[in-house]
């Protein structure tokens, strides 16, 4: 009898075992389909003859259809008619390389997203990570909208617009320069200041750049003396403010020059 109520013991201990366990199964899964579902991007998976077999909250909010709608039918339909052969041509790269490649497209509502993707090792199905990118492209469009207002602005002014690295190199001139020293920016772009000044005038300049570069501050209505192309001498005026990275690493000055060689004149005249 003692044998018969240990074993039933056992078996009571081993079900409420299986029980908890079968609980934290169910706590897992239901903790990975939350995951899964509204996630902050939209996963899908499609297998043979490209039909959704999986697909997850997010994508369908990106897509606009039910998830009952949208298991079994062919993703490439729902996509904007002019990407589909840049779909098609994606989803042979992908099957061909084997691993991760990406694509983008517009889909049939007009949404741009990006597509991320990788086939299973039976490449049986296609497993996508799919990421809206419109407010992406929202963000480029102001920035080449703002780029090219800035050029304008740079290309009209009178002053001559430069950026130069923490070396002290020109990387970029705009075009006033050749009305300046008679240089286009192309020939201005890997040079120094101190390569367009006398020697004398370059080896104070030196000092003096040096120890704005120590303290990486900006610096206004500095008179430096130049060389044009065609040997003549101009007086330029010179101001800049400190360029910094995203880390706040220092990367150099952006300012510019303007003549005063009239300034000159007047000083030899009296």
């Amino acid at each position: 009898m003692n044998d018969l109520n240990a074993q039933n013991q056992e078996l009571e201990r081993q079900n409420q075992q299986l029980l908890d366990a079968y609980a934290q199964l169910d706590r897992a899964l239901a903790q990975y389909a939350e995951l899964y579902d509204f996630a902050p991007v939209g996963y899908l998976t499609i297998g043979e003859g490209r039909r959704i077999e999986k697909v997850n909250l997010t994508c369908c909010t990106l897509l606009q259809r039910d998830r009952v709608v949208l298991l079994g039918m062919d993703f490439v339909e729902l996509v904007a008619k002019q990407d589909r052969p840049a779909l098609l041509d994606y989803l042979e790269r992908l099957c061909c390389r084997k691993d991760g490649v990406e694509c983008e497209v517009t889909l049939h509502n007009g949404t741009p997203v990006r597509l991320e993707s990788a086939v299973s090792q039976q490449h049986r199905e296609c497993r996508i990570v799919m990421l809206d990118v419109s407010r992406q492209r929202q963000v480029e469009g102001a920035l080449r909208e703002s780029e090219k207002r800035f050029k304008t602005l740079v290309e009209v002014t009178s002053d001559w617009v430069w950026e130069v690295n923490a070396e002290g190199v020109y990387t970029y001139a705009s075009p006033k320069v050749f009305d300046l020293l008679g240089y286009t920016a192309e020939e201005v772009v890997g040079k120094t200041p101190f390569d367009f000044m006398p020697r004398r005038e370059a080896d104070r300049l030196l000092m003096i750049f040096g120890e704005f570069t120590a303290r990486q501050e900006p610096f206004h209505n500095v008179e430096n003396l130049n060389l044009r192309k065609d040997g003549r001498e101009v007086l330029l005026e010179t101001s800049g403010v400190p360029i910094f990275d995203a880390d706040g690493v220092f990367c150099g000055f952006r300012g510019i020059d303007r003549d005063i060689t009239h300034r000159l004149s007047r000083t030899e005249e009296a």
